[in-house]
């Protein structure tokens, strides 16, 4: 594991490893991240062995509303909502595999820009175990495992948010996947 500052020469070393296929660990707008190209089957199985997880969905974070669309198509109400929530913690289902979103956070989507792609960003721990806000809570949870991220970007203490509100909003009646930070209120409205 390589830790890197939450500069530019630090954004450009995950991006590298990020183009090599190699797990990294990021900051996001709710908590730290693991994540790397999302249509990489490789990088989908390097994130599943390193969160030791069986289950094959992500969540995956987006440079804007603009990549999303180059990858995944939106109905006409999940890009209302995206337009009204982006960035920021709603997460809309996409796939059978996949939610998206955009972050409130410029490190998460200069990542996703400049790899050209929406990345997963799944929490960076095992599963199951406690959400990291501090890279020493991620590298305590990582170190002298077998698998393990290529790099961390340290972005510091990382201030606690509630999870990003996970939607399904394809069918008649839009269903919430997990609660997060946007209420179910909120998001009625819609």
């Amino acid at each position: 594991m390589k830790i890197v500052k939450a500069n530019q020469a630090g954004v450009a070393a995950a991006v590298a490893a990020m183009k090599h296929n190699r797990p990294v660990v990021f900051p996001t707008d709710t908590a730290y991240a693991l994540g790397g190209i999302f249509d990489s089957r490789s990088v989908q199985r390097k994130i599943a062995a390193i969160k030791r997880r069986t289950d094959p969905k992500f969540t995956l974070v987006a440079a804007g509303l603009t990549q999303v669309e180059n990858f995944f198509t939106l109905s006409p109400k999940e890009k209302k909502l995206a337009k009204k929530f982006w960035p920021g913690p709603l997460s809309l289902v996409v796939s059978k595999k996949f939610a998206v979103r955009v972050p409130d956070s410029r490190i998460a989507r200069t990542l996703a820009r400049r790899v050209g792609k929406p990345l997963i960003a799944t929490s960076a721990n095992i599963s199951g175990e406690v959400t990291p806000y501090t890279i020493a809570a991620v590298i305590g949870q990582f170190v002298d495992k077998k698998n393990q991220p290529a790099v961390l970007i340290d972005a510091g203490r990382l201030q606690k948010r509630k999870v990003s509100t996970v939607l399904a909003a394809r069918g008649i009646k839009p269903k919430i996947i997990r609660a997060g930070a946007i209420s179910a209120s909120a998001l009625s409205k819609f």
